[in-house]
């Protein structure tokens, strides 16, 4: 046993308790402590009250003048006449190194003590990816279930400044670098794309451009990519017209190339007056009159367009980005060149495609190694063989981290991105597709989605709105625990879920401090220095005018 620290007292169940704590004794919020219940069985809780009582000064006695003087009166003797009251939550009681429900009252005067070291390294265990320390032992390792943590998701909250990017740089440290895993991340603001690891430096690193092909692209998509707003029905129309008639027409273009086959035809459109498009239904070309109060309309569509390829055609591109995966790296899809519904596009075709391509190879996988028939064996083989010769990452597990993910999958919004996500998140853990969101606004984030992580990390959120949305969203997210979030301090986090033995409150490493063969770890996600850059620019400006001020 640790340190004795009290005494148990008052009223007890098999939930919680009270305890006395000894004078000689350190118990702050938050400890760990075990006592007996009336079965004679170890019961592991937390503290999550102390309050100090004087029994000479009663509460019965508000009154500020008759306090003044029995104070006057009892001297010295008050203090021998304090005490200090801790209220416990039972976790649970422990049965080797596991914790089961605890059914049975705490008994009074049973002796309580601090739980050892040991004692919490062996209940929070000893398998996994370290995420941090317990925020009251340091010398107890948190440490992350990796099935558990990718195959039933994840979410980092918290907001702006509180440690997201380093906690979900300490993860992909631990699936890389540890494991041997394959992580994407999707990046809206470039704070990964100077990702170092800790022992690999960027030996396992590799970014990759956010541009999507454009021949893959349907013409709602196209349309939304483009910046056609989706209330311009008959320029959507026009452009769905048009959009089929050039990949029919020109099937082995793609890239920029297609998009100016795109614009010749509609150039040809209005200078004959005359639309000629594919009706794939009918399986022919046919023809219509141009009308000239659409002529506009459609010269709309290739205002548009060339502003697109003017702002934006270095995003298109012929390439397959999802054959830009490498295996047992950390993938950093930079989006920073896009703005929010382009990045909606990107990012809804690469997960559709990512996810639809290891379906088809788990599903090929399974029946091969059931299948008797040689030749459906060998059907399923060669699916395989193209899968991990065109996208050898896919023939594997993958973890996405969506950053910024109310962006992708906003509440009250519809579109592919979400709708992907969504789909990964109710069936990825049978396919091998694990999905980590992070959100500095959790109330703004698709609650289906949420609520479908079923490990939380959430460091500081004190925002009312997001508080509450997150307990709503969180089965395994007390409201006590919930009122620890607000008082959190940079780096601390509460993790709840299937990832972790219990819930805890953990100091997350400094990734930048997680030194190994490469030394530092870095990445880019930190504030600007605002104070010592306007220090800089006043020390140039005096120089330039040659004014004596004292810095």
């Amino acid at each position: 046993m640790e340190e004795f620290v009290g005494i148990v007292r008052g009223e007890a169940s098999f939930t919680s308790y009270e305890f006395s704590i000894n004078p000689s004794a350190n118990v702050s919020f938050g400890e760990f402590v075990v006592t007996k219940n009336r079965d004679g069985d170890l019961v592991l809780g937390t503290v999550r009250h102390v309050k100090n009582v004087n029994w000479l000064l009663s509460s019965v006695k508000s009154n500020f003048n008759s306090l003044a003087l029995d104070i006057e009166e009892y001297g010295e003797s008050l203090g021998e006449n304090e005490e200090v009251v801790a209220t416990v939550r039972i976790l649970g009681k422990i049965e080797g190194n596991e914790l089961v429900p605890n059914r049975v009252p705490i008994r009074n005067g049973e002796y309580v003590y601090k739980a050892s070291d040991d004692l919490l390294q062996m209940i929070y265990g000893n398998d996994g990816i370290e995420i941090g320390t317990l925020l009251l032992r340091p010398n107890v390792r948190i440490k992350l279930d990796v099935n558990e943590l990718v195959s039933r998701h994840f979410a980092v909250l918290a907001v702006t400044g509180a440690g997201k990017s380093n906690a979900v740089a300490v993860i992909i440290k631990g699936i890389v670098e540890d494991v041997g895993g394959t992580v994407v991340v999707l990046d809206p603001h470039g704070d990964y794309v100077n990702l170092r690891l800790p022992e690999t430096g960027i030996d396992l690193v590799n970014i990759i451009d956010g541009k999507i092909r454009i021949e893959d692209l349907d013409p709602e998509e196209l349309a939304d990519l483009i910046g056609i707003s989706s209330s311009a029905q008959i320029q959507r129309h026009f452009l769905s017209l048009a959009w089929e008639t050039v990949k029919h027409k020109n099937q082995s273009l793609g890239g920029e190339s297609l998009l100016e086959a795109l614009l010749d035809l509609l150039n040809e459109w209005i200078s004959r007056k005359t639309i000629k498009y594919w009706s794939e239904k009918e399986g022919r070309m046919k023809s219509e009159d141009l009308k000239s109060e659409r002529i506009e309309t459609i010269r709309g569509i290739i205002f548009r367009i060339r502003r697109f390829l003017r702002n934006y055609g270095n995003i298109v591109t012929s390439e397959n980005l999802v054959a830009a995966i490498k295996p047992g790296m950390v993938n950093v899809i930079d989006l920073s060149p896009l703005d929010e519904n382009q990045m909606k596009v990107v990012v809804g075709k690469f997960l559709e495609a990512v996810f639809e391509k290891r379906v088809e190879y788990e599903m090929a996988r399974k029946r091969f190694e059931k299948e008797t028939s040689k030749k459906k064996r060998d059907e399923y083989e060669e699916i395989m063989t193209e899968i991990e010769s065109k996208y050898p990452a896919l023939a594997y597990p993958i973890l996405v981290i969506v950053e910024e993910a109310h962006i992708f999958a906003p509440q009250g919004e519809e579109n592919d991105a979400m709708r992907i996500m969504g789909r990964i998140a109710r069936e990825g853990r049978k396919f091998g597709v694990g999905l980590g969101v992070v959100s500095q606004r959790p109330s703004k984030l698709n609650e289906d989605i949420l609520s479908q992580m079923n490990t939380k990390i959430i460091l500081r959120i004190v925002n009312p709105r997001d508080q509450e949305y997150v307990l709503k969203a969180s089965e395994q997210l007390s409201k006590d625990l919930m009122d620890d979030i607000a008082g959190l301090g940079k780096g601390e986090a509460v993790i709840v879920g299937q990832a972790i033995k219990l819930p805890a409150l953990v100091r997350i490493y400094n990734f930048k401090e997680l030194r190994g063969k490469a030394g530092t770890g870095q990445y880019g996600g930190e504030d600007i220095g605002i104070l010592d850059r306007w220090n800089k620019m006043k020390r140039n400006m005096v120089n330039s005018l040659d004014i004596d001020i004292d810095f």
